[in-house]
């Protein structure tokens, strides 16, 4: 069942998704609109919409002899029975919720408009790169709610249906236990026949086909079991999605065998199905206005719904207008219930057209409003400058510290144990593991403020804030740690480590890597280099660091390089390096690069005053610590590539300035060599195979 296109499944995990609205837009929109709608952004329930209206009698099928060629009746019965075919394992893959019903047109509609999906606010807030922000968290909360409430409102409403519709008692009374035993079957049954799979499942292998069968079977048996017990059928499709584990290898497998299928094969027929109901012919000016007045009405209604509340708990007043916007915009699921609608008879044909017209119209404004509004809304201006150069001397150094692998872990206390101050106000360390989101879960941002039992296996997360914990009660009156885990995209990791970045004031961001980055590293590198309102360190370990946990301090030689060539990223370098110099075990050395003429290589002239002034403070305010520092005059790039292999290894880490003046005499070539840029011309040199080096390097951003 596995799909494969170009050779690869093109249900990739960069492609996760929890909602057709952000599905691949290429599967079931013609590619004429995916093509034009391309450069106005990703508009997949648009392109999918319009290639079904399309399709349908409003455009191509005007034309009788392909009409009666392509949708004679047999075809369309099997067409339907894909299309609840795919509907059936949507609700499986992504979960879902039934609307209600009622039985007057007008009254029904304003019914069925009102409700709102989790699944499709997921898949805008995932298009949009906005899971992980705060509008996205507030909307994806209130989703949640929302949806418990109305799956609570709906057994109710089958219970009551059943005590009043049957006149047998009792048999509504099997149906109701029918039902309780459905659902203990798929928690107590199915799930650990599932989890069994992923046991027998070797990490970092893919899940079996036979494995893969037995789900359907039991997405079949769980569906048809729901028919019997007087349920609509997708029930047991959405109780067994919600049973499913979603960890890998699971979860992943899921997605990329089932993915292509769904997209590719079931999701056709699906389109296909809604644009041949669809016929614009049928309406006229009157309808489209009375129509839009009482949708209209419904979508302010929820904003005022959703943006009341949050009022009341002081959220700003734009985060609850925008998730008031979010919560409106509707997908394919919302499609999906016009149409079951539809075929009940409950709405008529014309409604059906102008439901799912304005869903698609509205859905996209919308989409680009909310696009536009948190473009704007999320600069985020400190209101003074948050760097290590203009932190007070006697001021608490604040700073974040992420690293996303239980590995770096030691790495990072080793560098909280060299910014902490002998003397004076208490360093402040804000720990932030960086987890990556799985497939199909929910973005977290959890703030670890209870102690860990001791009586409870810890898992590896818990291991991480332990080791903090423990650090700190070491070093209490010189260290305060906040631990914080972050389960976010790739794409918006960065978001999280802004927003905490924000929120605490920090002075200092330190990201922790391997010096074999990925390329979504980098990624994270660069998002954060451009966006983060405080200065950013990226810290390359090379394990020369002792692990100070477990070596008396008195005992240890820690050398540190500070290479200075001058600008605002070196002067925040140098700034650091100096709160690193006064831990007792640490020896720096300062290495000023000038010219051959002994002057600095800038041509910037204020920039050079600068660097002469920080350099005459420093000197003088330093003059008498375990400071060492020397002039070293450079001419071109190969002068500096014999210096830094010469002197390199002498110390345990490196620190240097990420930007620098262009087209300096002493940095040419180097830039057009580089693999790491987002490490500057210095740092992706240390860490080069030509050099050979095996120090660690602090690369530094103001």
């Amino acid at each position: 069942m596995q799909c494969k296109l170009d050779g690869h499944c093109a249900w990739r995990e960069s492609d996760q998704v929890c909602s057709s609205s952000s599905s691949p837009s290429d599967i079931c929109g013609l590619p004429i609109f995916h093509f034009l709608l391309r450069p106005f952004g990703k508009f997949a329930f648009l392109s999918q919409i319009l290639a079904g209206i399309c399709l349908g009698p409003s455009i191509i099928g005007r034309n009788k002899q392909y009409m009666s060629t392509f949708f004679y009746t047999r075809s369309m019965y099997i067409i339907e029975s894909f299309e609840a075919i795919c509907f059936l394992f949507i609700c499986y893959r992504l979960g879902g919720r039934p609307a209600g019903v009622s039985p007057a047109e007008f009254h029904h509609v304003a019914i069925v408009q009102s409700t709102m999906f989790f699944q499709v606010v997921y898949g805008v807030l995932s298009n949009l790169k906005m899971l992980n922000t705060e509008p996205g968290r507030l909307a994806l909360a209130s989703m949640m709610v929302h949806d418990c409430l109305s799956w609570c409102f709906f057994m109710l409403n089958i219970a009551l249906k059943h005590n009043t519709h049957l006149a047998d008692k009792n048999h509504a009374y099997y149906l109701s236990a029918a039902q309780m035993l459905m659902i203990v079957m798929i928690v107590y049954v199915f799930r650990p026949i599932m989890e069994w799979m992923m046991k027998r499942t070797p990490e970092g292998h893919s899940l079996k086909a036979s494995y893969l069968t037995v789900i359907c079977v039991l997405l079949f048996i769980s569906s048809l079991w729901s028919e019997f017990v007087g349920l609509p059928y997708f029930f047991g499709a959405v109780a067994l999605g919600l049973a499913t584990p979603k960890r890998p290898p699971l979860g992943t497998g899921l997605s990329e065998k089932m993915g292509c299928f769904i997209w590719y094969f079931l999701m056709p027929c699906y389109i296909i199905g809604i644009g041949y109901n669809m016929d614009l012919s049928l309406f006229s000016l009157g309808d489209l206005i009375r129509y839009e007045i009482l949708f209209g009405m419904v979508r302010f209604a929820k904003v005022v719904a959703v943006a009341l509340p949050s009022l009341y708990y002081n959220v700003p007043l734009w985060h609850a207008i925008l998730v008031g916007f979010i919560v409106n915009i509707q997908g394919i699921y919302d499609v999906q219930i016009y149409k079951q609608n539809f075929n009940y008879r409950k709405i008529s044909k014309k409604t059906f057209g102008a439901m799912v017209m304005s869903a698609m119209i509205n859905s996209t404004i919308l989409i680009v409003v909310v696009k536009k509004v948190y473009q704007t809304m999320s600069k985020r201006n400190p209101y003074k400058r948050r760097t290590v150069q203009h932190c007070r001397i006697e001021a608490p150094l604040r700073i974040l510290t992420c690293f996303r692998q239980r590995e770096a872990v030691r790495p990072v206390l080793d560098l909280v144990e060299l910014s902490r101050p002998a003397i004076g106000s208490p360093l402040s360390v804000f720990a932030l593991n960086l987890e990556e989101l799985n497939n199909h879960s929910l973005p977290l941002l959890i703030h670890h403020t209870q102690e860990i039992s001791p009586f409870v296996v810890p898992s590896p997360r818990d291991q991480i804030v332990k080791a903090f914990h423990n650090y700190e009660k070491t070093n209490p009156e010189t260290v305060l740690i906040e631990c914080f885990t972050a389960v976010a995209p790739r794409k918006t990791m960065h978001e999280d480590v802004c927003t905490i970045a924000f929120d605490q004031e920090t002075d200092l961001v330190v990201l922790t890597l391997d010096a074999g980055m990925e390329s979504w590293e980098r990624l994270l590198c660069r998002n954060l280099l451009q966006t983060c309102p405080c200065s950013v360190a990226l810290f390359i370990d090379r394990g020369r660091l002792p692990d100070f946990r477990f070596v008396p301090i008195k005992k240890l030689c820690i050398t540190i390089c500070a290479v200075f060539l001058g600008g605002p990223d070196d002067r925040e370098m140098l700034a650091y390096a100096t709160r690193l110099a006064n831990h007792p075990s640490v020896e720096l050395h300062v290495f000023r690069l000038l010219d051959q003429n002994g002057a600095s290589p800038l041509r910037d002239m204020v920039e050079r005053n600068h660097d002469m002034r920080v350099i005459n403070v420093f000197r003088k305010e330093n003059s008498e610590n375990n400071i060492i520092f020397r002039e070293v005059r450079i001419e071109e790039a190969v002068e500096l590539m014999e210096l830094l292999r010469k002197e390199g290894d002498d110390f345990d880490v490196m620190m240097v300035g990420i930007r620098h003046e262009e087209n300096l005499l002493m940095l040419e070539g180097l830039s057009e060599w580089s693999k790491m840029k987002e490490l500057g011309e210095l740092g992706d040199l240390l860490i080069s195979k030509d050099l050979q080096l095996s120090v660690s390097v602090l690369a530094l951003h103001q």
